[in-house]
């Protein structure tokens, strides 16, 4: 019993440090947007209902940016429409014009939207779909949520470790007198 008790406790922890491991990449690396941004990769958490039905809230979405030329009249992009502080900063549309910009970029079209290169995230035809793990991701990579399931679990295991090698010493020294 008390090994299928240290295998329960060993995997409990390793699932733990899986999670705690992937939250701590993904908010390091957040871009301007609050994006998890991985070199050509972004995370994306669907917490909204506005780009239903294609994609449902609590969704995760991991989007690829292609080269420009990948992209066509027609495509369906995330983009971002450069408002870093208000909510709705991450849009989904279907490119109507592809125009050569001046900085040898394109500007890309969502109706009367013009979108350059450097704000596109990605197809969304090259959209990985993660149905329903947008919310635990969501909540782990809130403030308090990180807090009660990273770090408060980090700083009691350390003081645990540091409990218990004060008792092993004391244990020896005791030992070490008789």
């Amino acid at each position: 019993m008390k090994k299928v008790l240290n295998v329960f406790k060993w995997i409990v922890i390793g699932i733990w440090f899986i999670f705690a491991l992937t939250t701590t990449i993904c908010l390091i690396s957040y871009n301007d947007y609050k994006v998890t941004q991985m070199g050509k990769y972004s995370v994306i958490i669907v917490d909204n209902t506005d780009l239903e039905p294609t994609f449902n809230e609590t969704d995760l979405l991991i989007v690829k940016k292609d080269s420009q030329k990948n992209y066509k009249v027609g495509d369906y992009i995330f983009f971002y429409n450069g408002n870093k502080t208000g909510t709705n900063y991450i849009n989904y549309g279907e490119i109507t014009d592809i125009q050569p910009d001046a900085e040898a970029e394109y500007a890309y079209f969502i109706g009367d939207t013009k979108v350059s290169y450097s704000d596109v995230i990605g197809l969304s035809n090259s959209t990985k779909i993660v149905k329903g793990w947008g919310i635990v991701l969501a909540i782990f990579e809130s403030q308090w949520g990180f807090m009660f399931l990273v770090i408060l679990p980090t700083l009691f295991a350390l003081v645990y470790e540091i409990y218990s090698i004060v008792v092993e010493i004391k244990n020896n020294m005791k030992k070490v007198e008789e």
